[in-house]
C-alpha cells in the first residue's frame, strides 16, 4: 500500500504546474556591444562568414573621438552582384570622406540582424510569456514571442516578426517580415522581402551572452551564411538616449548647409 501512494505521489509532482515553465538562464539584466567601433559581426569559424572589414580601426581608435570607417568587401562570395554593388558604393563613399550614414546616425530603426551590432545598453527583460529587448540608443524596442508561431499575411516592418523558444540552455529565435528598407549590417549589405535569421541565444557565463545567427536570403546572397557577436554584462544603469536628426556631420566636422525657402510659404 506504501509503495502504491509513493508511486501515485510520483506521478502527481511529475505532472506540469500550470504557469509554471522548464527552468533556463535568466538573460534578464543590462548588457553591452560595447563602443562603435567593437561590433561588427565576427565569423563562426565554419562555413560561409558576413562581410567584413577592408580596413579595419587601428587600436589607437579613441571611442567618441575617433571614428571607425566602414569599408566592406564587396568581393565577399556571399554576395549576389546587385547586393555587392550596394556594398562597394558604401565603400566608396566613405573612402570620398563622403559616408552614407547608417539607421542609427539618421534615426532610422534597425532591422534584424543588424540592430546586434547596435553599440550602448541592451536591457532584457523575460516575463515568461515574451523576451523583451530595450535599446538604449534610439530607445528601440524588440518583442520576442514565447512558444508561438509567425503570424499569416504578415507585413513588413521594421525589426520584423520575432518568435522564440527555448531549447535547453539556449534561446532560438526566429525573425521574418523585415523591411528591406534596413540593412543586413553597417557595411549598407542589403536584403529582399525573403530575408529569414535565426538567432541561438547562449549564456556562456554571468558576463557573457553569446549570440550565434544565421541568415538566409535567396534574393540578395549566394548561399546562407553565419556570424557571431557577444553581449558583456554591464553593472551600469539603462539610460535614456534620445536620437534627434542635425545637420552635423561627424565624419568631416563639417554643418550641412539647412535648407532655406526662397519665398515665404504664409
Amino acid at each position: 500500500m506504501r509503495l502504491l501512494i509513493f508511486a501515485a505521489s510520483a506521478v502527481i509532482l511529475s505532472l506540469p504546474v500550470p504557469g509554471f515553465s522548464q527552468q533556463h538562464p535568466d538573460f534578464s539584466g543590462v548588457w553591452t556591444r560595447g563602443a562603435a567601433f567593437e561590433t561588427a559581426f565576427l565569423p563562426t569559424g565554419s562555413g560561409p562568414g558576413p562581410v567584413m572589414n577592408l580596413t579595419p580601426p587601428p587600436p589607437t581608435t579613441r571611442p567618441g573621438v575617433d571614428l571607425p570607417h566602414w569599408q566592406g568587401d564587396d568581393h565577399a562570395p556571399i554576395l549576389q552582384p546587385w547586393a555587392a554593388a550596394r556594398v562597394l558604393a558604401h565603400a566608396q563613399a566613405d573612402r570620398a570622406g563622403m559616408p552614407m550614414y547608417s539607421a542609427q546616425e539618421t534615426c532610422y530603426p534597425l532591422g534584424v540582424p543588424y540592430i546586434l551590432q547596435l553599440n550602448g545598453h541592451t536591457e532584457i527583460i523575460d516575463n515568461g510569456k515574451e523576451i523583451v529587448l530595450l535599446h538604449e540608443p534610439h530607445m528601440l524596442v524588440r518583442t520576442i514571442r514565447l512558444n508561438v508561431g509567425h503570424p499569416a499575411n504578415l507585413k513588413p516592418t521594421w525589426l520584423g516578426d520575432s518568435v522564440g523558444h527555448w531549447e535547453g540552455d539556449t534561446l532560438v529565435v526566429d525573425t521574418i517580415g523585415i523591411d528591406q528598407r534596413t540593412w543586413v549590417d553597417v557595411f549598407a549589405t542589403p536584403h529582399t522581402e525573403k530575408l529569414h535569421v535565426v538567432e541561438r541565444w547562449h549564456m556562456r557565463n554571468p558576463n557573457a551572452l553569446d549570440v550565434v545567427f544565421s541568415v538566409d536570403d535567396p534574393g540578395a546572397f549566394t548561399t546562407p551564411w553565419s556570424a557571431r557577436v557577444t553581449y558583456r554584462h554591464d553593472r551600469n544603469p539603462y539610460t535614456e538616449i534620445a536620437c534627434a536628426e542635425n545637420n552635423y556631420n561627424a565624419g568631416t566636422h563639417s554643418l550641412y548647409p539647412i535648407p532655406v525657402a526662397a519665398n515665404p510659404d504664409f
